[in-house]
């Protein structure tokens, strides 16, 4: 039989032997009673043998987390007057009070004592506040007006508590955590960090009990946490907990904790608070009595969080020496060291990406790039609702801009992919105040191939690029801004991308003279984003077509500034070329030539010329573009632009307009 069905007899039992005694008298509460004697041992006998029983919900409760018999029995009350409207009534008459039905201490106590023989004053001071059974999460205390003694206050079961232990295993109460993220469970061989980062932590863990790990980098704590469970030998079990917009959010208790941690193993519990955006007071505090429960617990937080009076460490973010350490416990050496280059990624990345590569691949020798385009989808998939994925498969070698540009992109591609080098072996960029990214500006009027630039720079260097939605970053509140710009640098750095703002004007523009609030705040806005910027340890590309606007302070810090002309006749004859489909698809002489000297337009003018005419051929049964197809596209894009698009301004390509009129 289980506990609570014993609990919901107990309190029937001690319902009837209270309404035994004597109405004229007042009997001390710690005497016990006289009535049903046979009863009342018969269930003291079962309750006995209950407690060695191998009861799931026993073994968890009393087992895992080490609560004693008074604090068990607490629980199983408390959970039988949730099933049993016949033992909440019988609670209800113990308490004398027909309006309670919660069993409050002095219930407990009496029960304990009038069936089980256990010294009143000892079972009081058990359950008095809930005892060991509310700081592990299972019970909630609920004062019912100022003044009520603890000995009277009501309590009850945690709503997820008592779900889990109707359950009655630890395998259906294991799925039962409302709020958090399951469990992910992470073994590694070795440790990414180096012992003098593990060791102070280590020793304050073993110390204090609860570590609170916080650091800008959400994967640099990750990494930690599970540094500290590799170096004792253990896997790391860790609980994300999430924000939801109609629940407060709420620290796992230390019932719920154990729960998550059933059948890892001695696993070390990790609770990452570091996506909330606000973390509330007292949730640190719970899981500080969190941790007495389960013995040992790591939690992770934004750097901004006040962890006043806790044990705290920082983490630092994973750099190449790490990630090479990473890559290693992995991949033989050679393999590893290319990885290294391009991934800063924790343990659990990694692992992650390996074995999904080893699902789809079955070379001996590795599919190092198939294991690139893993990790990076990894980081796209963490991308929030202020950065769009960019997909593109262009390169280098089709970007039609003056050789000078195509030497310094050159140049910025180098600067990437020997930065490890200058940084670690050179030992050379360590203390620079500008950092250690690399942030370029390309400036120009529109059309002129910036945006298409970045696109070529990422695939060149093997990257995601994320555009920045302006529209979703500036905000009218104060402050959001620089949370939404803080999100989006943790994400791409951990998304293993080059970042785009495009129209960077809009954001980085120059800060005024202080007039009055508004000017105020969105001096800051820019203000946070010169620090932002000096710290961002990647590659950013800012786009505008109004250098002038720029803060001056942006363009110090910044490592390349590209000047992107309007092409001139050469170019724009290769233009044409580029934006048209292969011979097959052409018709006779598109007057290319003509069209490069006659209209001074930009390559992204071309380019839409280029894809009009496609379309207004494939409505054509042979599907061919002629020049008149060029010529009306031509049109209207000079339409679209307010440019002349007459007759004069047309010239030759008047009559092959007039034979394509419909």
């Amino acid at each position: 039989m289980s506990g609570i069905s014993l609990m919901r007899e107990v309190a029937l039992v001690a319902a009837a032997c209270q309404l035994a005694e004597p109405s004229d008298q007042v009997p001390s509460a710690d005497a016990g009673w006289t009535a049903q004697p046979e009863a009342r041992e018969e269930l003291c006998a079962r309750m006995e043998q209950h407690e060695g029983e191998q009861d799931p919900v026993r073994l968890r409760l009393m087992d895992e987390l080490g609560l004693g018999a008074v604090d068990y029995w607490l629980v199983m009350l408390c959970t039988a007057v949730e099933l049993h409207p016949e033992a909440a009534a019988a609670v209800s008459l113990l308490t004398e009070d027909a309006r309670q039905q919660l069993p409050t201490p002095t219930v407990v106590a009496k029960m304990l004592r009038g069936i089980r023989g256990t010294p009143y004053q000892q079972a009081l001071a058990a359950s008095l506040g809930g005892g060991a059974a509310r700081a592990a999460g299972l019970v909630e205390v609920h004062e019912t007006a100022p003044g009520t003694p603890h000995s009277q206050q009501p309590i009850r079961m945690n709503a997820e508590e008592l779900r889990a232990v109707v359950a009655e295993s630890r395998a259906e109460g294991a799925a039962e955590l409302e709020g958090y993220a399951a469990a992910v469970v992470v073994p590694q061989r070795v440790t990414g960090f180096g012992p003098d980062v593990i060791g102070p932590a280590q020793r304050l863990l073993d110390r204090r009990g609860l570590l609170v790990v916080r650091g800008s980098s959400r994967r640099g704590c990750r990494q930690l946490a599970c540094d500290l469970a590799a170096d004792r030998g253990r896997a790391a079990a860790v609980i994300t907990v999430v924000a939801e917009p109609e629940h407060p959010v709420r620290a796992p208790g230390g019932a719920q904790l154990a729960r998550a941690r059933a059948g890892t193993g001695d696993a070390l519990v990790v609770v990452d608070l570091h996506t909330l955006p606000a973390v509330p007071p007292g949730v640190l505090a719970e899981l500080e009595r969190s941790a007495q429960v389960i013995s040992g617990l790591v939690v992770l937080v934004d750097e901004s969080v006040d962890t006043v009076d806790l044990a705290a460490v920082d983490a630092p973010a994973i750099d190449h020496p790490t990630a090479r350490r990473i890559w290693s416990s992995l991949l033989p050496d050679d393999r590893a060291a290319a990885m290294a280059l391009r991934f800063r990624v924790g343990i659990e990345e990694a692992t992650t990406a390996t074995r999904e590569v080893a699902d789809l691949d079955d070379r001996d020798d590795g599919n190092d790039e198939l294991l690139a385009q893993r990790v990076r989808a990894q980081g796209a998939r963490r991308m929030g609702r202020h950065v769009a994925v960019v997909t593109s498969t262009a390169r280098l070698s089709d970007l039609v801009v003056p050789g000078p540009l195509v030497q310094q992109l050159d140049e910025i591609i180098a600067w990437h992919r020997s930065g490890h080098r200058v940084r670690w072996e050179m030992k050379l960029g360590a203390g620079d105040p500008v950092g250690t990214g690399l942030t370029c500006l390309f400036s120009g009027k529109s059309g002129t191939g910036k945006t298409f630039a970045a696109r070529c720079l990422a695939n060149e260097l093997g990257l995601n690029l994320y555009r920045i939605d302006l529209s979703q970053v500036v905000s009218k509140y104060i402050g959001e801004t620089e949370k939404a710009l803080a999100q989006i640098f943790d994400e791409v750095e951990a998304g293993h991308g080059l970042l785009l703002f495009d129209e960077a004007d809009a954001l980085f523009g120059r800060r005024s003279e202080v007039k009055d609030a508004h000017d105020r705040y969105a001096n800051i806005e820019v203000s946070y984003l010169l620090q932002r910027l000096e710290a961002y340890d990647g590659l950013a590309v800012l786009t505008t077509n109004l250098q002038g606007n720029m803060d001056a302070a942006f363009v110090r810090r910044l490592r390349f500034i590209l000047q992107f002309p309007a092409p001139d006749r050469g170019l724009r004859r290769r233009l044409w070329e580029q934006s048209l489909p292969p011979e097959q698809w052409r018709e006779g002489e598109l007057q290319l030539d003509l069209l490069a000297d006659r209209f001074q337009l930009s390559g992204g003018a071309i380019h839409n010329i280029g894809l009009a005419a496609a379309h207004l051929a494939a409505a054509t049964p042979s599907g061919r573009i002629t020049v008149g197809h060029l010529a009306r596209a031509t049109q209207r894009e000079l339409q679209k632009s307010g440019r002349p698009a007459d007759v004069a301004a047309l010239g030759q390509l008047v009559g092959p307009l007039v034979d394509t009129a419909p």
